[in-house]
């Protein structure tokens, strides 16, 4: 056979070639740009609902490694490109896992989340700076000039809104223009790649080891795997359970035998702790406040009065009873020590993070102070045994900030958050936190103390928040709440007026 017939012979066994246009479309030069340019777009515009500020990013990130991938023995700029968006994606991906951890929050407001949010910035700056560079070289070595202004611009345009999201821009009118720009830059460079090709500039794509699609599915799966790792093992808090001891100091006993006598509730005043004892000693009065709060939606009950409908929502079942309890103290001014406890009365659904905020009686009052110490507190249960377990809380802080109403009125306001885990197993899990407080003026007439509980009721959140990073009032798709307050005054003779509000 001679080369004639033998080249007659392989173009009768080819398949039809596909038409110009569509060869033009699946060149490796035409799927790259768009994975770069697209993946630039997803990275740099911010959508903030439906989770998409998180999901357009990601789907970002993975292209833009798709598209840089066969560029990078191209030259060493797009050799630059192709490591520094394997950096990128190595910094951004893991923080998708972490989002699905209640650790994600500290990790951002600390040094390492500081850190590692500047470093991804600079990384995306040098990155568009590379491909910059890399469309330079490309065109060079074409013989189309060397310009690759569109990708100055991309590069000018990525600075520009750095330096409007530090200075907290939030005008409609440049935001606007600011798109309309990059819109028109992602028309160039689509332009510029076209003319790249047009040119007859010949790319050959660096070979690979995994397809695209393998590549993508692998990355896919590592994160659906970290996400549900996350869900399942990072949700709740890791409480320190130890058998509740049951031997105390002979004169703790008899603190509690005095503590009992003054009217303490006896079930409340079993799971205080030996210090919490010795620390209400001298007790001279109790006044104590039990309520039941409901942590469910109720149903909704409509009463029909002749042509107006009244709704109102009755709650069947209230999973949440609260005693609060405040003990006088000796001592030539009023001191309290204060104990809030919650005991929940039916099982819980479900068990993720827990806060307790207290407003305690120096919370907006001038008229009362801390009375030195720190706030103590602790969770227990029983197991089916009938033996008591306690443990710390996760996180027991005192928190202090200022605020300025509508009216241009300052306060200094302090406040207790206690933080934990309801345990997965037993049965009567409760818990309490205390503080104390005196008076500062010694004409104090009213003490009131009020014990915010935020409960988790699902995991169908994302990113994962713990109950104190819920800001908002009431309940919430993920959250609900319940408040509790003591608040009496103190009459001349001495004696106390409970006030039965209930907010």
């Amino acid at each position: 056979m001679n080369d004639r017939e033998f080249d007659a012979l392989l173009e009768s066994a080819a398949p039809e070639l596909p038409p110009d246009d569509v060869a033009r479309d699946v060149t490796p030069w035409r799927r790259a740009i768009g994975n770069i340019l697209g993946g630039s777009a997803l990275c740099s515009i911010t959508l903030n609902f439906f989770c998409l500020n998180y999901l357009l990013p990601t789907i970002g990130v993975i292209l833009q490694l798709l598209g840089f991938r066969p560029l990078r023995r191209e030259n060493r700029w797009f050799r630059a490109c192709w490591l520094l968006a394997v950096l990128r994606a190595a910094l951004f991906l893991p923080c998708i896992v972490l989002n699905a951890t209640i650790y994600s929050n500290a990790v951002y407001a600390s040094s390492v989340g500081t850190a590692l949010t500047y470093a991804m910035l600079a990384v995306q700056m040098l990155l568009f700076f590379c491909f910059w560079q890399a469309l330079r070289t490309m065109q060079k070595k074409a013989g189309t000039g060397g310009g690759a202004a569109p990708a100055a611009a991309l590069l000018i345009w990525y600075a520009a809104v750095l330096a409007l999201a530090y200075g907290q821009y939030s005008g409609l009118l440049l935001g606007l223009a600011m798109l309309g720009c990059y819109i028109l830059i992602l028309r160039s460079l689509f332009r510029l790649s076209r003319e790249m090709e047009e040119s007859g500039y010949a790319l050959t794509p660096a070979p690979v080891r995994l397809s695209d699609e393998t590549l993508v599915r692998v990355i896919a799966a590592l994160l659906a795997a970290g996400i549900a790792c996350g869900y399942l093992f990072f949700g709740s808090y890791r409480m320190d359970w130890q058998p509740k001891s049951g031997s105390l100091s002979a004169e703790a006993v008899e603190i509690r035998a005095e503590l009992l006598a003054l009217g303490y509730p006896k079930d409340a005043l079993n799971d205080l702790s030996e210090d919490d004892l010795l620390a209400c000693r001298g007790a001279t009065l109790v006044v104590v406040h039990e309520a039941d709060k409901p942590m469910n939606g109720g149903r909704e009950v409509r009463e029909d009065f002749g042509s107006s409908t009244h709704i109102s929502t009755v709650y069947d079942v209230r999973e949440l009873h609260f005693t609060d309890v405040a003990v006088r103290l000796p001592g030539e001014a009023e001191r309290w020590r204060v104990l809030h406890h919650f005991r929940w009365t039916e099982e819980v659904k479900f068990r993720g993070t827990e806060l307790v905020r207290l407003w305690p009686a120096y919370y907006e009052d001038d008229s009362w102070r801390p009375d030195g110490g720190v706030p103590t507190g602790r969770v227990l249960y029983d197991d089916a045994e009938g033996n008591a377990y306690a443990a710390p809380c996760a996180s027991l802080t005192v928190e202090r900030y200022t605020v300025t109403n509508w009216l241009g009125w300052t306060y200094h306001l302090e406040d207790i958050s206690a933080e934990f885990s309801l345990p997965s197993r037993g049965k009567n899990r409760r818990g309490y936190v205390a503080y104390s407080t005196e008076e500062t003026d010694g004409e104090t007439t009213f003490l009131a103390s009020r014990s915010n509980y935020t409960h988790q009721e699902s995991r169908l959140q994302y990113p994962v928040r713990t109950a104190k990073d819920y800001s908002g009032w009431g309940h919430g798709p993920v959250f609900r709440r319940a408040q509790s307050a003591l608040q009496f005054s103190i009459l001349d003779d001495g004696s106390i007026d409970l006030w039965n509000y209930e907010p």
